[in-house]
């Protein structure tokens, strides 16, 4: 068991292999069971999932997928690259502290799935404090605090702007297309075409990055610095068209596919709103989350 674990589960880790079928599922079935016992949880205490609870988790999104680049800006030595070529500067003395910290290196509480589990924890603890003194609407404000210094800490190595504009170009046409279908449809819910526009984003930056960055740009051309992609669906389906060259435009269509009807199937559901704006939520997260960290990381280079 010692050997299946290490093999499966913390070799991928270190060895930065990311996923393979078995981690994939197991990480699938510990979310979906999270998710039933946080529900769970929600009920208990009178927790709404709407739109004020939308506004406050979106923040916390941000903070994980933006704490997330900050330690791929470490893992991939970005970030001491810029301290060497500034030295004496006051960002370059803030990188410093961080390094000689390493609270953010590659660690399992900095990479998946151990940054879901510190994102859910802090978005809980601070949802929690501000229910218990009927303040909810504060949450969001604490997340945006939260967020705020890691996005500062990436701002000076943000240098590639095309790139994550590329994808949210490609997002919102992606939601406005969908959200014309859904009301044809007569589908209503606000969140159904955000569904879309969450994974079209986490599927274009993914297409950006993989099939753009790595033709243009001299870090892959002439430094060998590419990115590739860890998830073994997601790679299964861009080795699909590789022989094209842009095999991930596969699997943006795919995100944007699977996404409308997986929205519309929710819509059209008899459950409970409450409970259908909680998969919303839970469908969107899982695509933001992957597509903001890498809009970031392009942008940075990290």
């Amino acid at each position: 068991m010692g050997d299946f674990f290490g093999d499966y589960f913390v070799r991928p880790i270190w060895e930065h292999t990311g996923y393979n079928m078995v981690n994939t599922l197991a990480y699938a079935l510990v979310a979906l069971a999270a998710a039933y016992i946080i529900y769970k949880a929600f009920q208990k205490y009178k927790i709404s999932i709407d739109r004020e609870f939308l506004l406050g988790i979106l923040p916390f999104v941000l903070l994980g997928s933006t704490m997330r680049v900050v330690t791929d800006s470490i893992d991939t030595r970005l970030m001491q690259a810029y301290v060497a070529s500034n030295a004496g500067s006051f960002i370059s003395g803030i990188y410093s502290a961080i390094l000689a910290s390493h609270l953010l290196d590659y660690s399992y509480l900095t990479v998946t799935p151990g940054i879901y589990v510190v994102t859910a924890a802090l978005f809980l603890a601070v949802l929690a404090i501000c229910n218990a003194f009927s303040k909810r609407e504060l949450a969001k404000y604490v997340g945006f605090a939260l967020w705020l210094p890691f996005l500062l800490l990436l701002a000076p190595m943000m240098a590639h702007f095309v790139y994550p504009l590329i994808a949210i170009v490609v997002a919102v046409a992606a939601y406005l297309g969908a959200k014309a279908l859904f009301l044809k449809l007569g589908v209503k819910e606000e969140l159904a075409p955000l569904v879309v526009f969450a994974h079209a984003l986490d599927g274009a930056a993914t297409f950006v990055t993989i099939d753009l960055f790595n033709k243009l740009e001299p870090a892959c051309t002439q430094l060998g610095k590419c990115y590739g992609e860890q998830h073994v669906l997601s790679a299964g389906l861009g080795n699909v068209l590789g022989f094209t060259g842009y095999g991930f435009l596969l699997f943006l269509a795919v995100k944007i596919g699977f996404s409308a009807l997986a929205a519309y199937i929710v819509a059209k559901d008899n459950a409970p709103e409450k409970e259908k704006n909680y998969i919303f939520l839970l469908l969107m997260i899982f695509g933001l989350a992957p597509g903001i960290r890498d809009c970031l990381r392009v942008l940075t280079g990290a």
